[in-house]
């Protein structure tokens, strides 16, 4: 291995790599050593160090590798990279004389353009920037400094005098196959590599539990023991990452183990040092490259990484974790190693500590919020108690009062009937110019006939309607007699409804009473007359289905309410029973005056 006073490059020994040809017997073998190179400081300096070979055009010649490959990245951000500060290139080279020698026997002709930095590469998703091969690059789009102007127009400047240099070299192969002087070094690249060292700053547990516990004594107690130690890199701690920034390889070498071979020499601590992970942003075509050589693309794993993102689209956090027997500890004697350990048991106690003292008060405060919670729930529980108990005193009080009002109301009721009190005195008794209009005719009451049921029949109804589920619900409603005589109707005024006015229509076997005067009119047959009565409807079912075998309410109900049956009905009530029908009253209604002024 040759190296400087500063670390600018080094070599390493020369490596032989083979590869099978698909569908032939024949081998492609060649042999090419690796470098290691700084161009930050390379390309600042005058001295050469490959013979024939200027290092702007070494540099070159990594970056047209690179734009070829990686055409999305753009050269001026390819150039940036490999000369950044810090960053440092693995190059894989191949001797002169061998790239010579299979020139001679034709093993390597010209025409293997799309593997030549020369000659470009498409690959789907772009192409390289070089003149004469790549397509024209158009110009950034944000101003650059002087500085930032002077030194891109520099790099153009060399870049094509590069460009025609091999352009140049490329012309005299074709005459001239035997002369080494021919072969550039655009001809020995065989792959290169990128990398810089970062450093990642990491925060333990302590940290975070530092956020949530700032004003708790026993918690900086427990971090004063960490600072005590002397360590105080342990509560930010670092870690040492190697990131792989660029990797190209030469489309005629692929498939040749160059590329995981270049990986394999970068995990070698022997030769970068020691670190403790090395991170890639994997484009997704290397993905499975990067699994082979035991790199990791766990999300969670790599969220500690997340710090090194850059401005890249189309890639895969992948990372590298060496093993123990690559890191210090390795190199360690028995001393340090019992010192570290013991190092790391203090370090751990304290942060158990910490850890088991946020738990606790965790804890407490969790036994504190169900104390409290509980106790919220049984002042809750007494409150809705108290609530109900309020509410069905509340009920019972509006019961009695309705009891008491009905009861009074019904009393009042019956003495009337019963002492057949002239037509003035009825509570209801209908107005004498009372007019309705029945399909577009009006009507006008003519007369009104009271009703004059004897006291045995009062007493004979307010014994029945005594065992309804709900006997003090009634309801002042109009008969729906569809027999079209007017006798029967006087006879119910006279004696109460009886079993002979039980109808059997499509919603059962029973009375049918309506809320609408109108309906009642029109189903007496052109008679006018209408009854009114008060029905004990008592608990209603609300029903719309039409047994017509139907001859008893629903179990736990003492009528039903139906559907109007004419199209301009009102909802009906149907009773089973005549003894659940009180008649008050007769209607007799005429129609009013025609155009010449007789009534109709």
């Amino acid at each position: 291995m040759m190296m400087t006073s500063e670390w600018m490059f080094c070599t390493l020994p020369s490596q032989t790599f083979t590869r099978q040809k698909h569908g032939a017997t024949k081998q492609l073998t060649f042999s090419a050593f690796p470098m290691a190179l700084d161009f930050n400081d390379l390309i600042k300096q005058k001295s050469t160090i490959i013979p024939n070979v200027s290092n702007q055009d070494l540099l070159n010649t990594v970056i047209t590798l690179y734009d070829v490959c990686l055409p999305d990245i753009g050269v001026e951000n390819i150039r940036d990279t490999v000369c950044e500060r810090g960053a440092r290139t693995i190059l894989l080279l191949r001797n002169f004389e061998d790239v010579l020698k299979e020139y001679q026997d034709n093993l390597w002709p010209d025409v293997d353009v799309k593997s030549s930095p020369v000659e470009g590469e498409s690959n789907g998703r772009g192409m390289s920037k070089f003149t004469a091969v790549f397509s024209d690059s158009e110009s950034e789009e944000e101003q650059d400094s002087d500085s930032e102007v002077k030194e891109s127009e520099k790099f153009q400047s060399t870049m094509k005098e590069f460009l025609a240099m091999v352009i140049e070299r490329r012309h005299q192969r074709k005459h001239s196959p035997n002369i080494v002087s021919n072969i550039g070094i655009e001809c020995c690249v065989v792959a290169a590599l990128t990398y810089k060292n970062s450093t990642l700053i990491l925060r333990p547990m302590v940290v975070i539990l530092e956020s949530y516990l700032k004003d708790t004594q026993e918690f900086l107690t427990a971090i004063s023991k960490v600072e005590n130690l002397g360590d105080t890199s342990w509560t930010k701690g670092r870690e040492k990452i190697i990131e792989i920034t660029l990797l190209s390889t030469r489309k005629r070498y692929r498939g040749c183990g160059v590329a995981k071979y270049i990986i394999t020499l970068l995990k070698d601590a022997s030769f970068v040092g020691f670190y403790d992970a090395i991170v890639t942003h994997a484009d997704n075509r290397a993905v499975d490259l990067f699994s082979c050589c035991d790199f990791c693309d766990d999300i969670i794993l790599n969220s500690r990484f997340r710090a090194l993102d850059q401005d890249w689209t189309n890639v895969t956090t992948m990372s590298y974790f060496p093993p123990f027997s690559a890191g210090p500890a390795a190199c360690a004697d028995a001393k340090d190693l019992e010192a570290e350990i013991t190092k790391w048991s203090q370090k751990s106690l304290a942060a158990h500590e910490a850890q088991a003292i946020f738990m606790r008060r965790v804890f407490q405060e969790m036994k504190a919020l169900r104390k409290q919670v509980a106790s919220q729930e049984m002042e809750i529980q007494k409150l809705k108690a108290v609530l109900e108990k309020e509410r069905m005193e509340k009920t019972i009080l509006i019961k009695e009062l309705l009891q008491h009002q009905v009861k009074k109301l019904q009393n009042i009721h019956f003495s009337q009937l019963g002492e057949h009190k002239e037509e003035e005195t009825m509570t209801l008794k209908p107005n004498t110019n009372e007019k309705i209009e029945l399909d577009g005719q009006e009507m006008e009451l003519q007369a009104t006939v009271m009703t004059a049921l004897s006291q045995q029949a009062i007493e004979e109804i307010k014994t029945y309607t005594a065992k309804l589920h709900d006997p003090d619900v009634y309801q002042r409603l109009y008969y729906c007699d569809r027999r079209g005589q007017l006798q029967p109707l006087m006879d119910i005024l006279s004696n109460g409804f009886s079993p002979e006015d039980i109808q059997q229509e499509e919603y059962g076997t029973g009375l049918y009473f309506s809320t609408s005067l109108a309906t009642a009119i029109t189903m007496s047959l052109q008679h006018y007359c209408v009854l009114v009565a008060d029905v004990y409807t008592g608990k209603v079912q609300i029903d719309g289905v039409k047994p017509t075998n139907r001859t008893c309410p629903p179990e736990g109900f003492d009528s039903i309410q139906i559907p109007g049956r004419l199209s301009i009905s009102e909802p009906e009530f149907l009773v089973f029973s005549h003894l659940q029908a009180i008649p008050v009253s007769l209607l007799k209604y005429r129609s009013g005056p025609s155009q010449d002024g007789k009534h109709t």
